[in-house]
């Protein structure tokens, strides 16, 4: 793949991959084209990046910020224009493999920043859904997913909120009955 250059470091460090692929300095090169990339925010690219950081030189310094950078790349997919689960959910696995593999790496402390973000985002949209259900008159699938906030997302103010919803439905329920 032939890469549009709109930054010189582009071109720069591609050129250093290039002519010295197993060379010193090529998987720093390597990372540093990919946070070039992240910075113009060109993800899928940056993440293919760092990939081969972690792929040709998983013995370098880099590979564990290139792992971790892979994640971050996957995170900012996950707040484009519609969240997207999917993409989230990705970068969620990969950044706790990150903090599993890294515990006292400093970028452990942004991956667990990162993972409690997307846990956020996830409750949130479950509380979405459930409010949908809720609207649609599906009260047994809201539960459900009320239910799931309450349990799964016990710090987050979604579970506060999904408890609060729960205890409307039941006193509306007991005025029918």
């Amino acid at each position: 793949v032939t890469l549009p250059v709109d930054n010189p470091a582009i071109k720069t460090f591609g050129k250093v991959v290039e002519n010295s692929t197993y060379g010193p300095l090529a998987p720093k090169a390597q990372y540093k084209l990919g946070l070039v990339l992240k910075g113009l925010m060109r993800y899928y690219e940056a993440e293919e990046e760092f990939g081969k950081v972690v792929s040709r030189y998983p013995d370098s310094e880099w590979a564990g910020a290139a792992k971790f950078q892979i994640a971050s790349c996957r995170a900012a997919l996950s707040k484009g224009f519609a969240y997207d689960q999917g993409s989230a959910q990705e970068a969620k696995e990969q950044f706790e493999d990150f903090v599993r593999e890294h515990p006292d790496a400093v970028l452990s402390l942004d991956a667990e920043k990162n993972i409690a973000q997307i846990r956020e985002k996830e409750a949130e949209a479950s509380y979405n859904i459930a409010v949908f259900y809720e609207k649609q008159k599906a009260f047994d699938s809201a539960r459900i997913y009320y239910n799931n906030i309450i349990t799964e997302y016990v710090q987050s103010p979604w579970a506060l909120q999904a408890a609060a919803r729960l205890q409307i439905m039941e006193q509306k329920n007991e005025k029918k009955n």
